[in-house]
């Protein structure tokens, strides 16, 4: 299951709210950047990330364990969400390795040390919202797991093979009609919200064109204008459900903000998660064409 995608709620606006508001970019100047972990920060960041998943917990717990134990077992669902679901998983360790790692360099911790704390403690906790699965209905979904762990490792595979930087995952989300409605996708007898609203949800796959276009070319290309090639689904609590693609521009962050402080540069780093509103055509399975795709 994705509910475990409300870490992407949770941690990421609590994160950049926090750093936005405390840091203090003189401390990050070349000739004054300490060496030395900065306790007061960690022990920041540990208590932020302890509190915000004991939330996620305490909603997990209420709204989908509590009334749905059941002997440990292991259960796959390969057709739940299209592979919306899946993907969704993989999003969501790395955003939340991300946060961790990125949150653990502001306290000080080298960047190679925090991009793998980071990555364990994003599968260590996907791997604790599995296992719970485990002990309810659902079950422990093998899948899951393994898409975690992908997700987890992304950011590290990331830094020790540059390559991959050229290739962003991000998602782009607008409300189906299922939001607020009981269609049995979700958990019965609650309404749909946003981490569950897998008609809703894009998947895109960007490439940063003009870091892979030869020399002699690539001036003419604008550095920051990428191209997506984007996946969903529709009419999964219909009759008739099937996938989507799309085709779209899309923006590098990291090439239209300023990287300046390391607030900034994390900043821009953090964007490229998400597939912001641009004009996009559905090629698949027929053609569609839109001003603005959200």
């Amino acid at each position: 299951m994705y509910r475990s995608g409300i870490v992407l709620i949770i941690i990421v606006l609590v994160s950049l709210n926090g750093v936005a508001q405390q840091i203090d970019t003189s401390e990050y100047s070349t000739s004054s950047k300490q060496t030395q972990i900065n306790s007061t920060r960690l022990l920041l960041v540990g208590g932020t990330l302890v509190g915000a998943m004991t939330a996620i917990h305490i909603y997990q717990q209420n709204g989908w364990w509590k009334d749905n134990r059941a002997p440990f077992h292991f259960q796959e669902d390969l057709k739940y969400g299209l592979t919306v679901d899946k993907i969704g998983h993989f999003y969501g360790g790395a955003v939340l390795g991300f946060v961790m790692s990125k949150s653990l360099q502001w306290a000080n911790l080298p960047e190679e040390s925090a991009l793998w704390i980071g990555a364990g403690g994003s599968l260590l906790f996907q791997s604790y919202v599995e296992i719970e699965d485990g002990f309810s209905k659902w079950g422990f979904d093998r899948v899951d797991w393994a898409s975690n762990l992908a997700g987890a490792l992304w950011n590290p595979a990331r830094y020790y093979m540059p390559y991959l930087q050229n290739f962003d995952l991000k998602l782009s989300y607008h409300p189906s009609e299922l939001i607020g409605t009981k269609h049995g996708i979700g958990f019965q007898g609650q309404k749909h919200i946003m981490i569950d609203d897998y008609e809703g949800q894009t998947f895109w796959l960007s490439v940063k064109v003009g870091n892979l276009l030869p020399e002699r070319i690539k001036d003419y290309w604008l550095p920051f204008l990428g191209i997506a090639i984007g996946y969903g689904a529709r009419d999964i609590a219909g009759t008739e459900p099937h996938r989507v693609y799309f085709l779209a521009p899309d923006l590098d962050m990291t090439k239209i903000i300023p990287d300046d402080t390391p607030f900034l540069k994390t900043l821009g780093e953090a964007l490229n998660f998400i597939h912001l509103p641009l004009p996009a055509v559905q090629f698949a399975p027929k053609t569609i064409w839109y001003g603005l795709y959200f």
